[in-house]
């Protein structure tokens, strides 16, 4: 019996399905919270049009001292990817204050970064936007889209732990331990989804993800 063929854009396709698990509803909202206490939120779009995905990232934090706010910061991250791989992403960061603008585009050469910050320079082929939803970027070196360095972390797999989720309840995932340049912790469920973030800056920072409501 022979079997059907399958084109190499069919093979492309499949392939992109499994290096790029979509979350349910294509949206992932995460509630930010320092050393306890909510400061803010983060929420991603993801957007499908033929073989084209945008993924729209918003932050935004505000921490206040007796109802004074004394930091604030915002992000708006836009990455584009085509049959599941990467293409460009942007960045718009305001730091307390202070901007930052990044410009990352894969070019046959590897990926081209640059920012008001940031020198041009060539990043390897393999580096990915340290963005967190798409677990592929533990396999490389990772792009900070503030700073624009390209740092490759240590990644030791912690095991399966049931992490709290917003309104209520738990989710199970994995945790992945990232020392050296990057020092955090990512988590992903069984189905690869970015389910949750902790670090220490200025105070512990946890992100709960929100599955309800």
């Amino acid at each position: 019996m022979t079997s059907p063929s399958i084109d190499r854009r069919s093979l492309i396709a499949m392939a992109a399905a499994v290096a790029i698990p979509l979350p349910r509803g294509r949206r992932l909202e995460f509630e930010v919270f320092r050393n306890g206490a909510k400061v803010g939120t983060q929420r991603l779009r993801f957007i499908e049009a033929g073989d084209m995905l945008t993924v729209d990232n918003h932050v935004a934090l505000r921490v206040s001292l007796l109802a004074i706010p004394v930091f604030h910061y915002t992000a708006h991250i836009v990455e584009h990817w085509r049959d599941g791989a990467f293409v460009s992403a942007t960045s718009a960061i305001n730091d307390n204050g202070t901007p930052h603008q990044l410009l990352v585009e894969k070019q046959a050469t590897g990926v081209i970064v640059q920012g008001n910050k940031t020198p041009r320079y060539t990043a390897p082929p393999n580096a990915l936007p340290l963005t967190y939803w798409n677990k592929a970027m533990l396999k490389g070196p990772m792009i900070n889209m503030q700073t624009g360095h390209t740092d490759t972390p240590t990644i030791a797999k912690l095991g399966w732990f049931k992490l709290p989720a917003l309104p209520s309840g738990t989710v199970t995932a994995e945790e992945y331990k990232l020392t050296g340049p990057i020092r955090l912790s990512v988590y992903y469920d069984q189905k690869e989804t970015w389910s949750g973030l902790a670090f220490d800056h200025e105070g512990h920072i946890t992100y709960k993800p929100i599955i309800g409501g």
